[in-house]
């Protein structure tokens, strides 16, 4: 039963849209399909566009690290992104604005304004869509956004910190926007992992730390009597 299961996975992940991918080098060497603006989709959704929200629901859950996914990077023209901001302890880790978070979420024609007076943030991202680096890009702390969901109904909000990073990421591929466009450094994607990797490795040990103290404290008191005893 499990092998059958593993079988239809990938038959289901074999069917899913490819990513549309350009040279993150050749910066004028961008598909199409990046740089057009996506079209907005009309309520009720039709039965096409049912389908189309289902393949990108899909293709976000085929990957084990993905954030968030807009439509556009899998070759379907219109307004619509899937994220997730899970409250997970590790990407705290080196995600430290990680304060509001929200659980796997569809949005249709979304849209988002930056609130000016709360600042910005700068920060790494990485993309499916820009193969092979990392950028360092300025985004607003806090937005304001509002967005139909599989519902049809318009919900409104704000986010703060890495959410609205993410939600800011994926609205922005959907206006022919890469974070290599506004990036202030590039860096492989390889040093971004290290440099990721290390602070993960710094937290363990920091842990480690301060579990060993707390556990050695008692005995801090026994070894300050010995040395007034005996003086030594």
């Amino acid at each position: 039963m499990t092998a059958l299961m593993t079988a239809c996975t990938k038959m289901n992940e074999a069917r899913l849209p490819d990513y549309v991918v350009c040279n993150p080098v050749k910066t004028k060497d961008v598909p199409s399909m990046l740089r057009t603006p996506a079209a907005p989709v009309l309520i009720p959704f039709s039965e096409q566009d049912r389908q189309d929200i289902d393949t990108l629901s899909s293709k976000f859950d085929t990957e084990e690290n993905c954030y968030g996914l807009a439509a556009v990077q899998i070759g379907i023209p219109k307004r619509i992104i899937v994220f997730s901001a899970k409250a997970d302890p590790e990407t705290k880790i080196w995600r430290t604005d990680l304060t509001d978070t929200m659980q796997k979420t569809v949005w249709i024609n979304p849209k988002f304004t930056g609130v000016e007076e709360t600042g910005y943030h700068e920060d790494y991202e990485g993309c499916f869509s820009v193969k092979g680096v990392a950028g360092l890009v300025k985004r607003y702390k806090k937005i304001k956004y509002e967005a139909y969901t599989l519902d049809g109904v318009l919900v409104t909000g704000t986010a703060e910190g890495f959410l609205a990073r993410l939600i800011q990421h994926e609205i922005d591929h959907l206006d022919v926007v890469l974070f290599t466009d506004i990036a202030k450094e590039i860096i492989p994607i390889v040093e971004y992992r290290q440099m990721r990797d290390a602070a993960v490795a710094r937290d363990i040990a920091r842990k480690i730390k301060l579990c060993l103290l707390q556990h050695l404290k008692p005995f801090y008191s026994i070894g300050i009597i010995h040395w007034l005893i005996l003086g030594h």
